[in-house]
This record gives C-alpha cells, sequence and structure tokens, in this order.
C-alpha cells in the first residue's frame, strides 16, 4: 500500500470515529436537554403511547379540532386538555393531569366538535349528554364529577 494510500485509510477511519463520536454527543445532549426542560416528565411521545386509544393530548387551552370531543381542566376552555375522538370509550382516570391526578373528577369545560352525541358518566351520580358543537361549561354543582365518557 503507498503512503497516499495509507493516508486515506486512515483519513477515513478518523473521520468515521469523529461521526460517531459527534453523533452520539448530539443524541445524548438533545436527550439531556429535554430532560432538563421538563423535569420528571417523559418524552411527549412516551405519553401518548400511554393514553387510551382515541385520545390526543392537547396544549394548554388549545382550541377543540375538528371530529374532537375535548376536555378542559378549567372553565372557559382553558388549562391543561385532552382530545377524544368520536366512539372512543375512555375512563378519565387514565388521562394524567398536569399538576398531579387525572382527568376523573377534574374537568369543567367540554367542547363536542364530533357529529355524535357523547355522555358524561359521573359513577356517583347523573349522566348527561353534550351533543354535537356544544360547547359546555360545568355548572357548580356538576363541577368536577366526571369519571367515564361513552358513545351511546
Amino acid at each position: 500500500m503507498t503512503l497516499q494510500n495509507r493516508r486515506r485509510a486512515r483519513l477515513v477511519r478518523v473521520t468515521a470515529l469523529v461521526a460517531s463520536a459527534v453523533g452520539g454527543a448530539v443524541l445524548s445532549l438533545g436527550a439531556t436537554t429535554a430532560q432538563a426542560a421538563t423535569p420528571g416528565s417523559t418524552p411527549a411521545s412516551a405519553v401518548r403511547a400511554a393514553l387510551p386509544p382515541g385520545v390526543v393530548p392537547l396544549n394548554d387551552s388549545e382550541p377543540c379540532p375538528s371530529a374532537t370531543l375535548c376536555l378542559y381542566r378549567d372553565y372557559g376552555n382553558r388549562g391543561p386538555a385532552y382530545g377524544i375522538g368520536a366512539g372512543y370509550n375512555v375512563n378519565l382516570r387514565d388521562l394524567p393531569m398536569a399538576g398531579g391526578g387525572t382527568a376523573a373528577d377534574n374537568v369543567s369545560s367540554w367542547v363536542n366538535n364530533t357529529d355524535s352525541v357523547a355522555l358524561l358518566i359521573d359513577e356517583d351520580g347523573p349522566a348527561r349528554p353534550v351533543f354535537p358543537g356544544q360547547h359546555l361549561q360545568e355548572p357548580p354543582e356538576l363541577n368536577d364529577s366526571v369519571d367515564l365518557v361513552v358513545w351511546p
């Protein structure tokens, strides 16, 4: 092997090692940055994977997308929120809520942008419908009482 070929082979090996080291450092830095930004949280993809089928997390106070039943922790469609696709029955205990707890007995606002009636079920009280196109602010006597969403 000539000197020039040996130098070229060494350059290829060094370049591969540097690329590998830099790539690993970038991936490691990205994971560290994400973890540092939200201590104790899990990546968004992991949160989505842990949710029941038909449920998507929404950004705080995000408007309700079409073809979705949305629930908001606070009045005025504010605070942490989730969207549920029509036809997906959901136990709100399976939806973690920012600040601790779950969405069960912790929802004050609803928006039904589906074409179907959704039933809000309180295991200790009455069930009530949310009709297509309806926006519902829970009355004080029923606020934070829903445990399940079902579709008749």
